[in-house]
C-alpha cells in the first residue's frame, strides 16, 4: 500500500510539473501581456492614438474603400432588419 501512495505522489509531482513548464507558461505570458496592456499609462496612449487617428481621418474626403462601404452598409441593414423584426 506505501508502495501505491509514493508511486501516486511521484506521478502527481510529475504531472505538476508538466502541467508549469507547458500550460503554465502560456497562461503567465498571456497574463503578463493582459497586465500590461490593462496599464494606466497604456490605456491613455491608446486613448490618444484612437483620437489621433480619427481626427486625421475625419480630414479624409473618403474614409472607406468602395468595397468596405458596400460590405458595412449590407451588415448595418442586416442588423436594422433583426432589431426592428424582434419588436
Amino acid at each position: 500500500m506505501k508502495l501505491f501512495i509514493y508511486k501516486f505522489l511521484l506521478v502527481l509531482v510529475g504531472a505538476y510539473i508538466l502541467f508549469q513548464l507547458t500550460i503554465g507558461i502560456l497562461f503567465r505570458q498571456i497574463e503578463g501581456t493582459i497586465v500590461e496592456y490593462s496599464s494606466g499609462d497604456n490605456i491613455l496612449f491608446l486613448k490618444e492614438k484612437i483620437r489621433k487617428e480619427i481626427k486625421n481621418n475625419l480630414n479624409k474626403d473618403k474614409i472607406l474603400n468602395d468595397e468596405d462601404a458596400l460590405l458595412l452598409r449590407d451588415f448595418l441593414n442586416k442588423i436594422q432588419k433583426e432589431i426592428f423584426k424582434s419588436n
